[in-house]
């Protein structure tokens, strides 16, 4: 069986969904799935089992063949958790954050490749890895999902075409096709992820210098042109991760989140009313303390968990506005426009798509030898001239369609 070995760390909603779809590789001889829920692994055998072959696989029976499964607590042994990660080509990351650096610096101590979804928010703590991964002579790519991730490649690369660029500005979120309340969401990936990206300050760009804005600050409606009836709401939260860094001659620069309208307020109105606070609180009858955030946690888990029947969807917009020559009088903006659905046929959410599909062909790029610099290279720095036409193309054929267009500025 030829191609190389990969192992992915996590098998929740995102890990799976790679797992699946580096199975669909010729790249790919063999994928090795790592969890501490036996469940969970016994879920992805099935899915992998039912799963319809694709263009470069003749029988679903080569899925099962090319996986492995094993159930493995990757924070109990550090020095088996080494040794284990040193006999694959290439790692992908898959997990909470509270354990996903320690996966990113093991795979750098074991000299193999890695591709991370959300390991590093903050580029500037990169030196000491970059230097070791170097040394080591193995390629380390942080944050590459869908945000951060594949809007960083989308507004690096068009920033890279101006040669003044004013401002970049991200939209991008997961919502249900059809808002029901309370909040009008769905939980499409972890809670606690949502409830952080609420309260903790977004690192943006003002007048070219680096500010701390408020969570769910900045309020601004959104129209998208494949649906011009609906209305939907943005926000300021904290995505940019390392385009401060690769990009540091912008003047302004922020990502929002998007929602449905009213999304925000109602959010706002729960962490007035304290329920964010992660001290607890005495109850009014009995003994009992409990965190507010905590039980928050556990009531939005269950009456916002997705059910049979229910759709979600994702929008990204990246607008790059700038001049292609120094001493343009016309300035122009550069946008890329994504509304992706739902997969009824494979039953895969569009969060899980969109995240892990950019994650998963970064992967096959570097197993492929198109991506061969060594270090810790943020994925705007990795795809870049023909590799960003190929992600493009490739993610294209997986049904994420990315439009383009260019325009004169208002």
């Amino acid at each position: 069986m030829g191609g190389g070995s990969v192992v992915v760390l996590g098998c929740g909603l995102m890990g799976s969904s790679i797992a699946l779809d580096l199975l669909e590789s010729n790249s790919v001889g063999k994928v090795t799935v790592v969890d501490n829920s036996i469940d969970r692994l016994k879920t992805l055998e099935q899915k992998a089992a039912r799963k319809p072959s694709g263009d470069l696989i003749s029988s679903s029976s080569h899925l099962r063949d090319k996986l492995q499964t094993r159930e493995f607590d990757i924070t109990k042994n550090e020095d088996e958790f080494k040794k284990f990660l040193s006999g694959f080509d290439l790692g992908v990351g898959a997990l909470p954050h509270g354990i996903a650096e320690k996966a990113v610096l093991t795979a750098a101590d074991s000299k193999i490749d890695f591709v991370d979804l959300i390991y590093s928010w903050r580029y500037e703590d990169g030196s000491a890895l970059d230097a070791k991964a170097k040394k080591n002579g193995v390629t380390i790519i942080p944050a590459c999902g869908l945000a951060p991730g594949l809007t960083n490649i989308l507004a690096k690369y068009s920033a890279d075409q101006m040669e003044e660029v004013d401002q970049i500005k991200i939209y991008v979120g997961g919502i249900p096709e059809v808002p029901k309340p309370p909040l009008n969401y769905r939980i499409v990936f972890a809670v606690e992820s949502v409830l952080e990206e609420y309260i903790r300050d977004a690192l943006i760009i003002r007048d070219g210098k680096r500010v701390n804005a408020p969570a769910l600050s900045e309020v601004e409606e959104l129209i998208f042109s494949e649906l011009p009836d609906q209305r939907f709401e943005a926000f300021i939260t904290d995505g940019l991760s390392t385009l401060p860094e690769t990009l540091k001659k912008v003047r302004y620069m922020e990502e929002k989140t998007i929602r449905w309208k009213g999304h925000a307020e109602q959010v706002a109105l729960l962490i007035d009313l304290g329920l964010f606070s992660e001290r607890p609180i005495n109850l009014h009858h009995g003994s009992s303390r409990v965190a507010p955030r905590a039980l928050l946690s556990t009531l939005l888990e269950r009456k916002l968990a997705m059910h049979q029947g229910d759709k979600d969807m994702t929008l990204l917009r990246v607008d790059v506005k700038g001049r292609k020559r120094r001493g343009d009088r016309s300035t122009r903006v550069k946008e890329y426009e994504m509304v992706d659905h739902y997969d009824a046929a494979t039953q895969t959410t569009s969060m899980a798509r969109t995240t892990a599909y950019p994650c998963s062909t970064v992967a096959q790029l570097i197993l492929e030898g198109k991506i061969t610099d060594t270090g810790f290279i943020p994925p705007e720095l990795a795809i870049r001239d023909d590799r960003f036409d190929e992600l493009l193309a490739r993610l294209g054929r997986k049904g994420l369609n990315i439009k383009e267009r260019e325009f004169l500025a208002d």
